[in-house]
Order: C-alpha cells, then structure tokens, then sequence
C-alpha cells in the first residue's frame, strides 16, 4: 500500500504558475498536496512537523517559476509563501480590474462633438 502512494505521488503532475493562471494552478496544488497528505501545512496548522512543511514547500516549488524561488524559500513556512504567491498573482488581477474599469469610463464618456465628422472624431 505504501509502496503504491509512493508511486502514485511520483506521478503528480505540478502546473507551471503564470501571470493569468492561479485560480487553476492554486486548485491544482491544493489538490496534489491534500493527496500527499500535506495541505495541512499551507492552513496552519501549529501541530505539523517543519518536516512535512518543508516537504510541502518543496512540492509547491515544482510549479512555480525558478525567479520565484529564493523568496519563497525565504518564507518561515509553507504557509506564507502560499500566502505571498496568493497576494502577488491576485493583486495583478485587482490592478487589471481597476485598469479595466478606468478604460471602460473613458470609454462610456467618448460621444461626438456638435459638428464633428466621423473623421474628426476618429483622430
């Protein structure tokens, strides 16, 4: 039985983390790791060994970019740099919300001048 867990953890697949995938690649990790028995140290839990927080940091970094790992690895626990993963990919989106709403205003505030051309206004 053992034997086959082990197994079964070697052939995980890890999601490569990009700038517009984390809500995938979070559910994938979370999923990998509650397999392997480890999500547990990305909650918090005060009861876990810095073993298996170690091991689940280790297995978190198979799906991250190589330029993000000396600052996770800086982290106290797996549970900060799930943490700090979190914070840097969802506030991309909050930045790209409010891009979006400021271009959507401008964009709801475009009308013609009285005696414009289509031509004036497309300058």
């Amino acid at each position: 039985m053992e034997r086959a867990f082990a197994q079964a953890v070697r052939n995980l697949m890890w999601p490569m983390l990009t700038r517009t995938n984390y809500q995938g690649w979070a559910a994938h990790v979370q999923c990998n790791l509650e397999a392997m028995c480890l999500w547990d140290a990305v909650q918090g839990d005060d009861k876990i060994e810095r073993r298996h927080d170690r091991l689940a940091l280790g297995a978190m970094l198979r799906g991250v970019p190589d330029e993000m790992h000396p600052m996770l690895l800086n982290k106290k626990s797996v549970k900060e740099a799930w943490e700090a993963i979190k914070t840097i990919r969802l506030g991309a989106d909050r930045v790209k919300e409010a891009n979006a709403q400021k271009l959507l205003g401008e964009f709801e505030l475009i009308s013609f001048k009285p005696g414009e051309t289509i031509d004036d206004f497309s300058i």
